[in-house]
């Protein structure tokens, strides 16, 4: 197996950790979506729905960065790229792993 074919992540067995964040993030945007449509049939339920969404959205961040780790050094990945990327790129550089940032675990060590 090559690693310049391979995603670190994938090949750790956690992209269901990424799939579950993304279903996460979406049902929060949906959410924040329908609550900004609830405006024009007179707001009834923007704010419940408006709540519900910062509430999906923060409880799947925290989750994410707690549960998404290097199998090598348990370090948490999502924090490591949060705290050392720019706000701009550290989702894509996440994706686009192929050694853990803070021990550089390779997928030729993993298990």
């Amino acid at each position: 197996m090559s690693t310049n074919q391979s995603n670190w992540i994938v090949e750790t067995g956690q992209a269901w950790k990424l799939y579950v964040a993304v279903a996460g993030f979406t049902g929060a945007l949906l959410c924040f979506t329908f609550g900004i449509f609830s405006l024009v049939t007179g707001g009834e339920r923007f704010l419940a729905l408006v709540s519900c969404g910062l509430f999906l959205g923060c409880a799947t961040f925290l989750w994410f960065t707690a549960v998404l780790r290097c199998s090598h050094c348990a370090n948490k990945l999502v924090w490591t790229m949060v705290s050392t990327r720019p706000h701009s790129s550290w989702v894509v550089d996440l994706a686009a792993l192929e050694s853990c940032p803070a021990c550089g675990g390779r997928l030729d060590r993993v298990a």
